[in-house]
């Protein structure tokens, strides 16, 4: 027997969610690729004071020394010796032209080094020193 009734079609109420699977994706490959991660070149532990601090300026063409609590030093991510502080930093600012110093020390760094690389940088031709230290701490 033969029915003269049409037959009932389902309706397929689902989402594609591959077009949006696929914008997410390409979303984070973007943000992934044009993201600068930066890592410091030695774990320092960052003394900190009283003062107010102010914003580094990264964009700023600069020499970076950092001295680990160990007194190593460290000069734009290659460590070097003491003894060849003054002529690593002199050859640096040959060839970069770049007069600017920013120090890194650690808070358990001695104080005799940090003033000696000082001295040295000044006789090397650094025409500005900065140093880097931690915001304080606002207490309620």
């Amino acid at each position: 027997m033969a029915s003269f009734l049409p037959e009932r079609r389902k309706i397929d109420a689902s989402i594609d969610m591959t077009p949006l699977i696929d914008v997410v994706f390409q979303l984070l490959i973007f943000l992934m690729v044009s993201s600068k991660f930066i890592k410091p070149d030695v774990q320092v532990d960052l003394p900190s004071g009283k003062g107010e601090a102010v914003q580094v300026d990264t964009k700023v063409d600069r020499h970076v020394l950092s001295i680990s609590p160990e007194n190593t030093i460290t000069l734009n991510g290659a460590e070097i010796a003491l003894e060849n502080f003054e002529n690593a930093l002199a050859a640096a600012i040959t060839e970069a032209g770049v007069k600017r110093l920013e120090i890194r020390g650690d808070t358990t760094s001695e104080l005799g080094t940090f003033i000696d690389l000082i001295e040295k940088a000044k006789l090397a031709g650094i025409e500005s020193l900065s140093y880097h230290k931690k915001a304080p701490v606002e207490s309620e």
